[in-house]
Parts: C-alpha cells; structure tokens; sequence
C-alpha cells in the first residue's frame, strides 16, 4: 500500500519531514541507549505501558522511537504474554506505522557473544509482527565502546540467518554523529523501496479483507448474472414430456367424449319418437277441434303421423352429423 510520505527540502534534496523506528532486542538498557543516540540525546521520554517513546528532531525532521520491552534471550516460550503483547503493539504506537523497525544486536567482546539460539529467538520475537515485518527490517549491530573488528565481523556471521529475511540490511553503530547521519539514509532507501510503511497487523488484515472483497466484486457480479441466465434458460426451456402428457390429455379427453355421443345415438330413438308423437297429436287435436269432435280426432291422427315423420328426419340428420363426427376423430 503506498503512502504519501511528508517530506521537506534542504539544500536541494529531499528529505523525510518525520521518521518513525521502532526499536527491538532483548536488553531493555541497550535499546534505550540507541533510542538516545537517534535522538541526540537531547529528545523526550514517554512511557506507554511497558513501552517507552522518545522524540527528537534531526536536520528539520521530527524522529519519534518507540521502544519495545525487551525479551528473554533463551526461549521464546519464557517470554511472558504480556511482553509479547507489548512487543507487537509497539508498532502501533507510531501511527500510521514505523518506517523502520531496527533488531539491536549488541556487539560487545569475543567472550559475550550471544549463541545461534540467542540469535534464532530474536528471529522468533520479531515475528511475533508477522513474517512481513522483514521487509521494514534493518539489523543494528550496536557495538561497545573499544570492540574490535573481529568481534563485529563474528556478530555478523552468526547473524546471517537473520540478515538473509531482511534483504542483506544491517548497519555497524558506535554511537557517533556521522554513523546515525548515515543510519537514517539507509531508513530513507528503505522507504523509497517499500513506498509505504509497516501496517499493525489487525489494521492490514482489515484493508486485505476490504481488498479481497474489492477485487472479487467483479467476478462475484459476473457469477451472479450467469446463474440468473441459466436460470431463465431453464424456466423458458420447451418440455417435451409436459407437451406429450398435454397430448395424452387431449386424446383422453376426446375418447371420453366419443362414446357419450354415439350412447345418446340409441337411447334418443325412442324417446324422440314418443315426443314428438306427443307434440304432433296435441297440436292436430287442439287445430281440429274447431271443427267438431271428428275434426279433433282428425287433427290427433295428423298430429301423431306428422310427429313420427319430423322425428325420422331429425334422426336422419342426427345420423349424418355422428357420421361426420366419427370420421373426423380418426
């Protein structure tokens, strides 16, 4: 994540108008002694819980160092939770974040080196940070006033584990005016490379999670319309087995229909016969009663053989229509 550092100029370059280090090791009075030097030992010391901060400035920029409690050398494990808290929250105490983070490696005589397992447990400390925490690290190798040569170039052989995680960044400081001038180009070129700062790890968890979710969102709404086409597809997708049990419905239907109309082809004969006997008498009874009890009797007879004949030819034409039908239905 990139950041805008606040910068100022001098003399034609550019420079950081605010440095922020945070300091880490395993004696809590040699890293206060660095802390010192950073600040030109002129700067201010406020606690925080079991870490302590200093303030100074240097060639018009304000430094600001935090001081993590420092641990126990032989086992991680012997450190108490509440350093190991107070070690990561360190970081959080220079917001945004630190620029730096310097591992203090003190550097005294040949018979006070530390062993490689002093040296695996500072790596074991520091990543309590994280495994990122690397690419913010220089390895100071703080060196007593009179060590000689061999003993700084033995501390630095023993820490090639450590200095191989960082990127090969380290710096020899006795303490003097020129060699802290020199330490804060390095933390410079650090920023320059990594254009950012070191983030607590709760807070990049956070931004990581909002990134994700971010980057995902494109392919979440591509997802999302896909399944919602295949699901339209599926709706307007033509059933052959819903049109053929349509089909079978249809035919069940008719053959139904069949046989109650041509079962109304014999019982209607009769009863249409009788009927319209009945209709024809009544008429010729009532027309011929005008003309007496013969005429009425007359008009009876008339009437039952014209209701005969009206009803062979409605079922005459009942018989062409169920002709009709039939052949239809095959």
């Amino acid at each position: 994540m990139a950041s805008e550092l606040p910068t100022s100029h001098l003399g034609g370059s550019v420079i950081q108008s605010e440095v922020r280090i945070v300091l880490l090791g395993d004696t809590r009075a040699d890293l206060a002694k660095v802390a010192h030097s950073i600040c030109h030992k002129t700067g201010t010391v406020q606690g925080s819980g079991l870490c302590h901060l200093y303030r100074g400035e240097e060639a018009l920029r304000k430094i600001l160092v935090v001081v993590a409690p420092g641990w126990n050398r032989s086992s991680i494990q012997q450190t108490g939770e509440t350093v190991k808290a107070e070690i990561v929250r360190s970081v959080s105490l220079c917001p945004p974040g630190p620029d730096a983070l310097l591992l203090v490696l003190p550097v005294k005589d040949l018979s006070n080196e530390p062993s490689t397992s002093e040296i695996t447990e500072a790596q074991n400390h520091v990543e309590l940070m994280s495994e990122r925490v690397w690419k913010y690290t220089i390895v100071l190798f703080d060196c007593d006033e009179g060590v000689e040569e061999s003993a700084i170039q033995e501390r630095i052989c023993k820490a090639g584990k450590i200095l191989e995680k960082c990127g090969g960044r380290f710096h020899v400081l006795h303490r003097n005016a020129s060699q802290i001038s020199e330490l804060f180009k390095k933390i410079e070129l650090l920023v320059k490379e990594n254009k950012d700062f070191f983030l607590p790890q709760d807070v990049y968890e956070v931004i990581q999670r909002k990134t994700e979710v971010i980057q995902r969102k494109p392919e979440v709404l591509v997802e999302s319309a896909i399944r919602q086409r295949r699901g339209s597809l599926e709706k307007d997708r033509p059933s052959l087995g819903n049109e053929k049990e349509d089909s079978d419905k249809k035919k069940e239907t008719a053959e139904v229909a069949k046989p109650v109309f041509l079962a109304l082809d014999k019982s209607l004969i009769p009863f249409l016969v009788i009927l319209m006997a009945i209709i024809g008498a009544l008429i010729g009874s009532v027309a011929g009663a005008e003309h007496g009890v013969l005429g009425a009797c007359a008009g009876l007879v008339s009437g039952i053989i014209v209701g005969v004949l009206l009803a062979i030819l409605i079922m005459y034409i009942y018989t062409l229509i169920n002709s009709h039908f039939n052949s239809n239905q095959h």
